[in-house]
């Protein structure tokens, strides 16, 4: 495991922080006030950058685009929920589609999951 976190917001302007979790409602920097903490007890050192910008805008935990890592971290939610095991479950109308990105809103336990991810050797 890595002993750093790299958080760097690229924003544009003053824009809010669009990423923020579907079963809590919360913000990601909600979310990393929580984790940050957590992190630094366990002897990773933390450091959080903002830039302003006019062209692209975005996250990153250690060098990683924060939406590759949300869609590494889906990967198991996209099986349970994929064509074939929906189908087997007997319900293909509510199967996920494998080549959308998870986007912005998703489960909390995916943004936890994105950081374990940015901290992996």
């Amino acid at each position: 495991m890595k002993d750093r976190f790299v958080l760097l917001w690229r924003r544009v302007g003053t824009a809010l922080c669009p990423y923020r979790s579907s079963d809590t409602d919360r913000s990601l920097p909600d979310l990393l006030r929580e984790i940050i903490p957590l992190l630094e007890e366990n002897g990773v050192s933390v450091q959080v950058k903002v830039e302003q910008t006019d062209e692209g805008a975005g996250v990153w935990f250690n060098g990683a685009p924060l939406a590759d890592l949300i869609d590494e971290a889906a990967g198991a939610q996209r099986y349970c929920t994929g064509p074939s095991r929906m189908e087997e479950l007997g319900h293909p109308e509510c199967a996920y589609e494998g080549e959308v990105r998870s986007g912005y809103v998703v489960p909390e336990i995916i943004f936890r999951k994105a950081v374990l991810l940015a901290l992996e050797d």
